[in-house]
């Protein structure tokens, strides 16, 4: 069983505004690169690098999450048509 500290104002207070910040951005799944096991779930604004083990294949990997973002087409292509 775990004992739960109590938690100050400041920080109770710091926690309903993370919160309230959060609800506006999208979260996304980051998947294992090597059996694609989800791993973490970041929100659109996490930048930087992130050190990770996979729970499944037991891998540690170190992240840039700028490589690890979806790029949505909209009917656009590389050679600039549709």
């Amino acid at each position: 069983m775990r004992v739960q500290a109590q938690v100050t104002p400041e920080v109770r207070k710091c926690l309903l505004l993370s919160r309230m910040e959060a609800e506006t951005l999208k979260e996304r799944d980051i998947l294992c690169p090597i059996c694609g096991f989800r791993i973490q779930r970041v929100y659109s604004d996490a930048v930087g690098h992130l050190s990770v083990k996979c729970q499944k294949c037991k891998n540690v990997h170190i992240l840039n999450l700028a490589y690890f973002r979806k790029i949505r087409q909209n009917g656009w292509s590389r050679t600039g048509r549709w």
